[in-house]
């Protein structure tokens, strides 16, 4: 398939970070059914099928990809969604998803947990590949949350769309006493302090999180780049805070114990 082929049938239109359309604002019960099979796809409709890939070129099975279609009505600019569809990959990543009728869509990953925001997803999106035509969001805006704008031709199938994905770089924590009891299930407020090693700068996240029933949470810190954090957390005035750690892009660290200079009372 030619470039100039491809870029009439899926040109990329726009990027777009508003979470209403990962929210599902429809009237729909459930935002993301399972796609019939591309056999059974109706007539007029487009398909879009491929497959998962890690930067090994290794398949990535269970995996969700959504389809979030949309209108903008030209008159009032107002931006209107449907029910969105939803594929999981299998063993070897393949995935297919039918039943495409709006000619405009976002393209992106989907969590497990769709419960609460904010919606994590354990991967983000590297590359889209079509054929010759390949698209990296992180060339312009370095998130997951960018939702990849689409617009397809009706009827069309585009087959054998390469998706690249990679682990987000990601720090799991366990807050407990002194005594060793976990702070479970509480609202913590917790700050990374952020530091580039090539020297060019960092920054600082904060935010409130609720810890599980062993006290731990999961914080993703999608930096782009390699660099060393520390983490700190308060809880009813106790403070505790981490070792200055390291952390290349698609690292993890899941080992992460915080401890409260105090016992629960």
């Amino acid at each position: 398939m030619h470039c100039q082929n491809l870029l009439h049938s899926i040109v990329v239109i726009m990027l777009t970070i508003t979470l209403s359309g990962l929210l599902g604002c429809s009237d729909t019960k459930d935002p993301m059914p399972v796609t019939p099979s591309e056999n059974e796809a109706a007539e007029g409709a487009a398909i879009l099928s491929g497959r998962v890939i890690d930067l090994e070129a290794r398949p990535v099975a269970g995996l969700v990809l959504a389809i979030q279609p949309f209108e903008i009505d030209d008159s009032t600019g107002v931006q209107t969604y449907a029910p969105a569809l939803a594929a999981k990959t299998d063993d070897t990543g393949h995935f297919s998803i039918a039943d495409i009728y709006h000619d405009e869509f976002q393209f992106m990953l989907a969590p497990d947990d769709q419960s609460h925001v904010p919606f994590d997803t354990e991967y983000e999106i590297i590359s889209i590949k079509i054929g010759d035509f390949a698209y990296h969001p992180h060339e312009n805006f370095p998130t997951p949350l960018i939702r990849n704008t689409f617009s397809i031709t009706p009827g069309a199938h585009l087959q054998n769309v390469e998706v690249t994905v990679r682990f987000r770089t990601r720090v799991r924590a366990k807050i407990v006493f002194a005594n060793g009891t976990p702070l479970a299930n509480k609202e913590v407020r917790i700050h990374i302090k952020v530091q580039y090693l090539n020297g060019d700068g960092g920054g600082n996240m904060k935010a409130t999180l609720q810890t599980d029933a062993q006290g731990g949470f999961v914080k993703y810190v999608d930096r782009n780049r390699t660099a060393s954090y520390t983490v700190s957390v308060e809880y009813s005035g106790l403070t505790a805070m981490s070792e200055r750690f390291v952390l290349n892009v698609g690292e993890r660290r899941d080992d992460l114990v915080l401890t409260l200079p105090g016992n629960p009372q």
